[in-house]
């Protein structure tokens, strides 16, 4: 009994410098990045592409927190290097601290340049503003290809003919055939609008039930 007492005291100081030991040799990092959201592509969901050249995959991060494609973050993290990932584009790492810095910018159309982005159908479950963004969360079908999701402001033919901004939902499929089913988030900075004075605004985007949604959207 006294010798399984001894062996019981002598793990528990094992492990308890064991911890203390990892603790110390984890190393907080700082960086800076990009959210890009690789659905679709083998096993991989959020990626943040680091300014310092690496990609690190977010697998434990802080609750409430959304991602989204395009964002711009500050981090702090620790890299899980014994972690094994089925993702192969960026280093396991547990996030402890994600700020999101400013949204994907959106692109300006112009009557010379309208059909430069395609026009594929998405299936729109939600959009609204949520501070200085538009945050809008879409479907699509696909897996074969990469889908790029864009949202364009179409300034009018005519310079000064209307006085509200329409933006349009732009989806490129890249012809792809495959019926695998991807939800995806995106986060589109409004600033620019508000730096003009613009109250509101319309979002319209073409659905795969052959219908364009409409509305119109308050950004006080």
């Amino acid at each position: 009994m006294k010798q399984f007492i001894h062996l019981f005291f002598l793990t528990v100081i094992v492990l308890a410098f064991a911890s203390c030991h990892n603790s110390e040799d984890e190393i907080k990092l700082d960086d800076t990045g990009m959210v890009i959201d690789y659905a679709g592509s083998g096993n991989c969901g959020f990626v943040i592409e680091l300014d310092n050249g690496n990609r690190i995959l977010p697998l434990y991060y802080p609750d409430g927190f959304t991602f989204a494609q395009g964002q711009r973050v500050h981090v702090e993290y620790v890299e899980l290097s014994t972690t094994v990932s089925s993702c192969d584009r960026g280093i396991p790492a547990e996030v402890v601290f994600i700020e999101e810095l400013n949204c994907a910018s959106y692109v300006d159309l112009y009557f010379s340049n309208y059909d430069s982005l395609a026009r594929d159908p998405v299936f729109l479950h939600e959009a609204f503003v949520d501070e200085d963004c538009l945050q809008i969360k879409i479907s699509y079908s696909g897996g074969c290809k990469q889908h790029t999701i864009d949202l364009a402001r179409m300034h009018p033919w005519i310079p000064g003919s209307s006085s509200v901004p329409v933006f349009e939902i732009r989806h490129h499929a890249n012809g792809d055939m495959c019926e695998a089913y991807f939800t995806r988030e995106f986060r589109f900075d409004l600033s620019p609008l508000k730096a003009e004075g613009i109250k509101e605004f319309v979002l319209t985007a073409k659905l795969t039930d052959g219908t364009v949604y409409n509305k119109i959207f308050d950004l006080n």
